[in-house]
């Protein structure tokens, strides 16, 4: 099966002024003074601190964008993609296209609205720093009321996969020759394509797997867990089938058991309440564990 048929290529344009900048004649000044090298001295400033809470705020929505709705590898990511190239390019399962953009749309309104709140006190913002940074400020370091929006940008852009990237064994290549495409890109294509599957699929096993080990440790000792823990099994659910492109009899398997185990939950409250409910998803669940404990190689 050609993988553009399941899943397509995205991504990610975020731009943004840099309220810091450093200032070459602090470092020559300070240089001079304790007479060292200017190469072993640095000194930036701060262009807008008086008001840099709401560029710290657009920082952070930024990470945000990155970690909540691309990134699905790594540290606190829950994103809904897994890295291509390795050069800005993620693959997104088509089934999830939907919550991404819907994420993504959440996250880009509340940035623009920081962006049109620095616009909208521009004038204010070059009149604190002149202020604050006296003898240090410089007209030049900033840009003009009607260049600063022009300075930030949030958007996403869709890529075709190759026709090249297939999903699992083929022998496509031999079947259906790709005019003016060279054996070795092919190759090439088909083997970046196989390690991004195999990580989806393996990055979406262990994620489901370690998220239901917690909430059923907790439930099976009658431990607290919080509303959030449940949130997290329920999103990693609900999104797992999508990242079974191979058609995985066994993922599907899991996944099925999973999602009809959660259907009959009324939120993190029922697991509280009702012990019959906890017990089928405690069932349910080490039903799915166990099938994927077992799988190996590619998925």
């Amino acid at each position: 099966m050609l993988l553009n048929e399941k899943a397509v290529l995205v991504s990610l344009n975020l731009k943004k002024w840099n309220p810091r900048k450093t200032d070459k004649r602090l470092v020559e000044e300070v240089a001079t003074n304790y007479g060292v090298d200017s190469k072993v001295v640095s000194a930036s400033k701060k262009l807008v601190a008086l008001n840099e809470s709401v560029f710290k705020r657009i920082e952070t929505l930024d990470g945000k964008i990155r970690n909540k709705v691309f990134y699905s590898v790594g540290q606190g990511c829950t994103g809904f993609c897994v890295p291509y190239d390795y050069k800005g390019l993620h693959l997104l399962p088509s089934e999830l296209m939907k919550e991404f953009t819907e994420a993504f749309a959440e996250l880009k309104d509340q940035r623009e609205r920081l962006v049109k709140q620095v616009v909208d006190s521009w004038d204010e913002i070059l009149e604190g720093a002149q202020e604050e940074l006296k003898g240090l400020y410089e007209p030049s370091d900033y840009p003009s009321k009607e260049e600063i929006a022009s300075r930030y940008e949030c958007s996403w852009s869709q890529h075709h996969l190759p026709d090249e990237a297939y999903v699992g064994k083929n022998d496509y290549q031999v079947e259906d020759p790709r005019h003016g495409v060279s054996s070795s890109d092919v190759s090439e294509v088909e083997s970046r394509t196989k390690s991004t599957v195999e990580l989806a699929t393996e990055t979406a096993t262990n994620n489901v797997n370690v998220l239901l080990t917690h909430l059923t440790d907790c439930l099976k000792n009658d431990k607290t867990f919080r509303d959030s823990s449940f949130d997290k099994v329920k999103n990693a659910i609900e999104t797992f089938g999508a990242w079974n492109f191979n058609n995985n009899p066994d993922l599907s398997d899991a996944s099925d058991i999973l999602l009809d185990a959660l259907g009959k939950i009324d939120g993190a409250d029922d697991l509280r309440k009702d012990s019959s409910k906890v017990d089928d998803f405690v069932d349910a669940s080490d039903k799915a564990s166990e099938i994927l404990n077992k799988l190996d190689g590619v998925i």
